[in-house]
């Protein structure tokens, strides 16, 4: 709750081209991914976002509004030492890409994304306690 209440009062105040993004990230909050904002001595290096449902990991980062990466990743498949095999991966904005992977359907879905990639996108992290 507390998220959602900050990710709509960041949006309502800001800059108009930063509605979208944050609107992307609201979605985001609503739609059950939980959060992880790696830090640099005092400052947020990206907002990091995961949610762990049905079988497969949807995950995301965003280093700044134009420049965030998503991808859908089967639970088993999942590699910690690196890169694992997507069903799905967007880089783009993040009012683009976070929408896009809200908006999936479900893994195991009829039109959801089925076949793997051999090699994902190297810049997403998922933090070692996620999985349990």
């Amino acid at each position: 709750m507390f998220a959602r209440a900050a990710v709509q009062g960041a949006s309502a105040d800001a800059e108009p081209w930063l509605r979208p993004h944050l609107a992307a990230l609201e979605a985001a909050v609503l739609a059950g991914f939980r959060f992880v904002h790696p830090r640099k001595v005092d400052s947020l290096l990206a907002v990091q976002g995961f949610r762990i449902r049905d079988s497969a990991i949807d995950m995301f980062i965003a280093h700044s509004a134009f420049d965030a990466v998503a991808a859908r990743v089967r639970v088993e498949e999942m590699r910690f030492e690196g890169p694992s095999p997507a069903l799905w991966e967007r880089r783009g904005a993040v009012a683009d890409v976070v929408m896009e992977l809200v908006a999936l359907p479900p893994h195991g879905a009829p039109n959801a994304p089925k076949l793997a990639r051999a090699r994902s996108l190297d810049l997403l992290w998922v933090p070692g306690n996620a999985m349990s």
